[in-house]
């Protein structure tokens, strides 16, 4: 069978690829690395965003460096399937689950602004990609989204008021109190989306169990601390 995986993964059409990916995840054999790694680097960008899905199927964390040179390379990329390439690769960072991620995309966050178009959905995708590391028990990328409340594009700033929400659902009553403080906070922003999202993960933490989330329902306006 891993014979036949890597004849596909190295002689296979497109469409042959992608029907791998869910095999590779189940195998996660080391003797994908080396002909998944070729492959990132090739000029089809079809089979270097194959390598990417791959790679965060098998959550190997020696694949991060390797898909952060793609990403900085595809940023001074034009043309069909580079957008594509650059969904697959931070996808992989995230399934992947290394913390180290939140060191690369914070940066690039920080730079973003209020982005449109293609950047405003890379940038939401970081994010996002951020929120499942952060889910694994990614103490840095926890910080990274606390950080993102405060982003000047409130889009990308509500994004990560719900991650952050997210990442707790499996341990709720673990939110440091500053997390919870700076969520309630929040509620009270100016803008409709971000005190809304605000909202919405207080009650999703309360849902699932957070006892001081629940509490801050119930707190008087201007009573919160």
């Amino acid at each position: 069978m891993i014979n036949d995986c890597l004849l596909v993964i190295e002689q296979g059409d497109i469409e042959d690829l992608f029907d791998l990916i869910p095999r590779i995840g189940v195998l996660c054999d080391p003797r994908f690395k080396e002909p998944l790694t070729k492959l990132l680097f090739q000029k089809s960008l079809k089979r270097r965003e194959f390598a990417a899905y791959s790679m965060g199927a098998m959550h190997d964390r020696e694949f991060l460096e390797p898909l952060k040179r793609v990403f900085l390379e595809t940023r001074e990329l034009k043309g069909t399937g580079v957008a594509d390439l650059q969904v697959a690769v931070i996808d992989a960072i995230g399934c992947i689950g290394d913390d180290a991620a939140s060191d690369f995309f914070l940066p690039i966050l920080r730079e973003a602004g209020a982005s449109k178009g293609s950047a405003r959905r890379m940038a939401r995708l970081m994010v996002e990609s951020l929120g499942f590391v952060a889910q694994q028990g990614g103490e840095r990328s926890l910080v990274a989204l606390l950080e993102l409340t405060a982003h000047g594009d409130q889009e990308l700033q509500a994004q990560a008021i719900s991650e952050l929400s997210v990442a707790y659902w499996h341990r709720p009553n673990d939110v440091a109190d500053s997390t919870l403080e700076r969520i309630f906070e929040l509620t009270q922003s100016p803008n409709a989306i971000v005190a809304e999202s605000a909202l919405a993960a207080l009650q999703s933490l309360a849902d699932v169990g957070c006892r001081r989330a629940e509490s801050l329902f119930s707190l008087p306006e201007g009573d919160e601390d």
